[in-house]
């Protein structure tokens, strides 16, 4: 499906629709989706720290971060529709309230609790910013370029938050205590920021044209396919951000957590360069080649996981993959997602996206409880490029020219 197919797959939504929410309060939405996904990222370098202050076995380390998928994906699918029935920008303000009491807790960890409670924060804060912010940030005129505008952003945010937590860790006398407070000014910020801007008018009705029906399930089942193929995408990149530490430490010597943070922010910093490629491939060919990318990369990733070589190859792959395939679902939401579900609709894509990036990681952390890393890591690689090439068969099936 291209971007001009995906536009007659929903009638009553044309790709250009009114202005929505004003240039401000869309720009302030970006920054805090950014903002949002950087401060979920900062604690991806500092795990090793976090451990060693506080003498935590790795079993507890999965606990702590098993917890943030395990709260943000179903948060993300209950909270996330508020948007479509309050204030949008009361709604992210809210977020922001508790994202800052989640950064509170982890810039002062003084126990493993605190982490807890701080990665809790976090998923629930981002599970409340996300589906409005998506909504107000994509509510513009162009929704095809709006859709790789909040891809690039969120991707941008998510890179920075490890480098930020790799370059800042150590000040203070939690691991956290600099970073998260870094993160806490830029949130005070963008929460003042919004209040100078109004919320988006009333959302337009929608009156169904003649056939319908059968569009809106054309849109559902395009929907479903861009949210597997960004979970794919994600998962991959999660595997990266929630073990880059742990594997670059223990099988590559490199002990500095600026050095993990900066090549998890490599990864993502690569994702966005492929983004722009979605508007000429169209979502449905960026999807193809985007899992495509991602097989390559799990093969290098399984076979190579010793390697410093064979690592970087396997991020820079993955991090064009995903930038394709996250890409192509934002494009897909932004030109299919109905005025007065957009939040709703945005919120239950992410849901995906927030599942791929901590499940992987996850399953790896409980595999090494029973098997080294270097065994659990290539297992869990398998098993999603088995997945993988199912979604290039479905995907490849789709209708659509794009």
């Amino acid at each position: 499906m291209s971007a001009s197919a995906s536009t007659p797959a929903t009638a009553t939504v044309p790709a250009r629709s009114s202005p929505g929410a004003s240039r401000a309060a869309r720009g302030w939405a970006l920054a805090l989706l950014a903002l949002g996904a950087a401060g979920a990222g900062i604690p991806s370098p500092l795990y090793p720290a976090y451990q060693a202050q506080l003498g935590f076995t790795d079993v507890t380390m999965t606990a702590v971060y098993a917890v943030y998928p395990l709260v943000s994906v179903p948060a993300v699918f209950l909270l996330g529709p508020l948007g479509d029935q309050l204030s949008p920008r009361r709604v992210m303000r809210g977020g922001i309230v508790i994202a800052a009491a989640g950064s509170l807790a982890l810039a002062l960890a003084a126990h493993t609790g605190w982490l807890i409670v701080g990665r809790v924060a976090y998923g629930i804060a981002l599970a409340v910013m996300t589906g409005a912010g998506v909504a107000v940030a994509t509510s513009g005129a162009d929704k095809v370029r709006a859709g790789r505008v909040s891809a690039v952003v969120f991707i941008l945010g998510t890179g920075a938050g490890p480098v930020l937590g790799g370059a800042l860790t150590g000040v203070g006398p939690t691991p956290g205590l600099l970073p998260f407070g870094v993160a806490l000014v830029l949130l005070g910020v963008v929460f003042v920021g919004l209040g100078s801007v109004r919320d988006a008018g009333p959302r337009p009705s929608t009156t169904e044209a003649p056939g319908a029906a059968g569009t809106t399930r054309t849109a559902r089942r395009a929907l479903v396919v861009t949210a597997v193929g960004g979970f794919l995408g994600w998962a991959v990149v999660g595997l990266f951000l929630g073990l880059i530490s742990s594997v670059a430490e223990r099988y590559l010597g490199l002990r500095d957590p600026l050095v993990a943070g900066v090549l998890a922010g490599a990864l993502l910093l690569w994702s966005t360069l492929t983004v722009p490629a979605v508007g000429r491939l169209g979502p449905r060919r960026a999807q193809l080649v985007g899992l495509a990318a991602l097989a390559v990369s799990l093969v290098v990733l399984a076979a190579g996981v010793g390697s410093l070589a064979a690592v970087v190859v396997a991020c820079v792959v993955a991090g064009l993959a995903n930038g394709l395939l996250y890409g192509a679902a934002t494009t897909t939401v932004a030109t299919t997602a109905p005025p007065r579900r957009a939040s709703r609709t945005a919120a239950a894509v992410y849901s995906a996206f927030y599942l791929g990036a901590g499940l992987p990681a996850l399953l790896v952390g409980l595999l090494t409880t029973a098997l080294p890393l270097d065994t659990a890591l290539p297992a869990i690689a398998v098993g999603t490029l088995a997945l993988t090439a199912l979604m290039i068969v479905v995907t490849g099936r789709q209708r659509g020219t794009g």
